[in-house]
């Protein structure tokens, strides 16, 4: 399981630790982000970015995510590709 997927089902369970590090994660490329915003609006918009995170992570269905011949199998659909 990776470090992301373990920490949203940490997060799910109401670990605020987890949450942070979650949001840690994504830290660089929203600050990044955010110099592309005028300074005003920087903080408002890092704070809806988190709370974003936060309604995420609280809606995600770790069950539902899909293997990765699940994943392999839809991207040839998708992409009109037939299985050999």
């Amino acid at each position: 399981m990776g470090m992301l997927t373990s920490l949203v089902h940490e997060a799910k369970n109401h670990n605020p630790q987890a949450m942070e590090g979650i949001i840690s994660m994504f830290a660089p490329k929203l600050k990044k982000s955010l110099y592309q915003t005028t300074q005003q609006q920087r903080d408002d918009l890092k704070q809806d970015v988190c709370l974003k995170i936060m309604e995420v992570v609280h809606r995600y269905d770790l069950e539902a995510v899909p293997g990765f011949f699940e994943y392999l199998k839809e991207t040839e659909l998708d992409n009109g590709i037939k299985g050999k």
